[in-house]
């Protein structure tokens, strides 16, 4: 079982400085208080491994994350999958939309079990939601506001 969330915003700054904000782990991990334990740990020939958590008071989803950008530094998104710890994965791409940005990202996490994962899915699915719309928010009020 798992679940999927998605999110877009509008973003208020070229396409081109969003997407150089946005496909820098290092810039894009150390502006965003709502994922609340982010630490580099090594870059590696097919990414960077980097501690990402998201906590939602005792709730903790994350774990060891493989941060890509999929179509190089000149692409257009970021991507990350867990190499230890929640099962997820996690995709952000930035596209022109007029003379702004569309901000599209998507989470899909997962947990072992039947009936006990089933609920815990459900109450998570929430707190994802509602922290996956702060981010959102957080990255757009950066690139708008704070650039």
């Amino acid at each position: 079982m798992s679940q999927t969330i998605t999110v877009t915003r509008h973003v208020r700054c070229p396409v081109e400085e969003s997407r150089a904000f946005l496909t820098d782990p290092h810039k894009l991990l150390a502006n965003m208080d709502t994922l609340s334990r982010c630490r580099f740990i090594e870059s590696r020939d097919d990414g960077e491994l980097w501690d990402v958590f998201l906590d939602s008071g005792t709730v903790h989803l994350g774990g060891r994350v493989l941060i890509t950008t999929p179509d190089g530094p000149d692409g257009n998104g970021l991507h990350w999958h867990t190499v230890r710890g929640t099962r997820h994965s996690f995709d952000a791409v930035v596209e022109p939309d007029g003379k702004g940005s569309l901000l599209t990202m998507t989470l899909t996490f997962s947990v072992t079990g039947f009936a006990i994962a089933w609920i815990s899915e459900m109450i998570g699915r929430g707190l994802v939601a509602r922290n996956l719309e702060a981010i959102a928010e957080e990255i757009r009020h950066h690139l708008e506001f704070e650039r």
